[in-house]
């Protein structure tokens, strides 16, 4: 008999073990993973569970492959009426919930993710030291030095620290793809924020809070730059952009990483040039990208960089030409959703971008 098939067959509980369920996963669920996920079909079977909960990324797939594909899983993924839960309140034949053994789950990667990247540092014991004629002899090659012992690890590591801090807030599974960013947090910053972190649901949007600075200004109630709205970068009357900001933000974003290709007063005339942007066709892109901040400016520097400043000028300067900047923003707003990442989100800026090129519209 199974472990599911046991625990199934069990008199009622308030809720079976969690040792019960790290079988089922072990074993049942594993097997489906490993036939399902391309990443897993090497891997040895007794293996697979801790592979999946040692990588956020592959068990991001796996909870991927469950809402896709729930018949995959309906031999154990089933409540005591041997049914398909209709949703993740319905308890299932453990006695828990499908949300509780999803946060089980989140947890379980989480704490491993943690404990990996902030370890406890080794301690080692210094010997004392040894007497004048101690010391001679050593020298000499006489006598040996007293051997260093290793002290053992202290009760709680960094990484545990930051576990207990998070622990009530590991939740959901789109928090998976976030356990990275969530491992450069302070826990005090963690234990100050509390329900507030899971406002939060983007990987970039989770590391600007690693920056101590941003992190208090948040604390506090404050609203840190890449955080903000895109209106955040407007001067005070909407006549445009406020070039200080901006290159405050372009410092930020790390603009010039994703600009490789340029140097310091290449980044400070895209600055100029992008703060010179009409109040209209600012006013016409900023909805499109939901008023976020970063994708608003991202997609401005994206359309200098792919553009240049001549054909820039042409289309997003005052007496432009708006007829541009709207193709532009219909054609964005039809776009699938941008990632979250800037390098991708700049690659999708610039694959629209290259496509109304070849129609000749914005074309340099």
């Amino acid at each position: 008999m199974t472990a599911l098939a046991a625990a199934a067959t069990a008199p009622s509980r308030s809720g079976a073990p969690v040792e019960t369920i790290r079988t089922v996963l072990r074993r049942d669920v594993a097997e489906v993973l490993r036939a399902h996920l391309p990443a897993l079909a090497m891997v040895p079977r007794d293996k697979i569970y801790d592979r999946v909960m040692d990588d956020p990324a592959l068990l991001h797939q796996a909870f991927k492959l469950l809402r896709a594909q729930p018949d995959l899983f309906k031999a154990f993924l089933m409540t005591r009426e041997r049914r398909l839960p209709d949703g993740d309140g319905d308890a299932l034949w453990c006695g828990r919930t499908l949300a509780e053994v999803v946060a089980l789950v989140v947890r379980a990667c989480a704490r491993r993710y943690f404990h990996r990247r902030l370890p406890a540092p080794r301690r080692i014991a210094k010997p004392p030291a040894p007497g004048f004629w101690k010391g001679v002899a050593i020298s000499l090659g006489l006598a040996r030095p007293a051997p260093t012992r290793r002290v053992r690890k202290p009760a709680s590591s960094p990484g545990e620290r930051l576990y207990v801090a998070m622990r009530d807030l590991l939740l959901y599974e789109w928090q998976v793809p976030l356990i990275p960013a969530y491992a450069a947090l302070e826990p005090d910053t963690v234990t100050a924020l509390g329900p507030r972190l899971l406002d939060l649901r983007e990987s970039d949007r989770v590391h600007v809070l690693s920056d101590p600075m941003a992190a208090a200004q948040y604390v506090q109630g404050k609203t840190p730059l890449l955080l903000d709205k895109a209106e955040r970068l407007m001067v005070n009357d909407g006549s445009g952009i406020n070039a200080e900001v901006l290159w405050s933000l372009s410092q930020k974003m790390n603009v010039g990483y994703l600009f490789a290709e340029w140097d310091t007063n290449e980044l400070r005339r895209a600055v100029s040039m992008v703060s010179a942007t009409a109040p209209q066709a600012l006013a016409t892109l900023a909805p499109v990208f939901g008023h976020d901040i970063r994708a608003f400016a991202l997609f401005l520097f994206t359309a200098y960089g792919r553009m240049g400043t001549v054909r820039y000028k042409q289309v997003f300067s005052a007496g432009g030409q708006p007829w541009v900047v709207r193709a532009l923003a219909d054609a964005a707003r039809g776009a699938p959703p941008l990632a979250p990442s800037l390098e991708q989100m700049k690659l999708s800026m610039e694959r629209l971008i290259d496509a109304m090129s070849v129609d000749g519209m914005v074309a340099k």
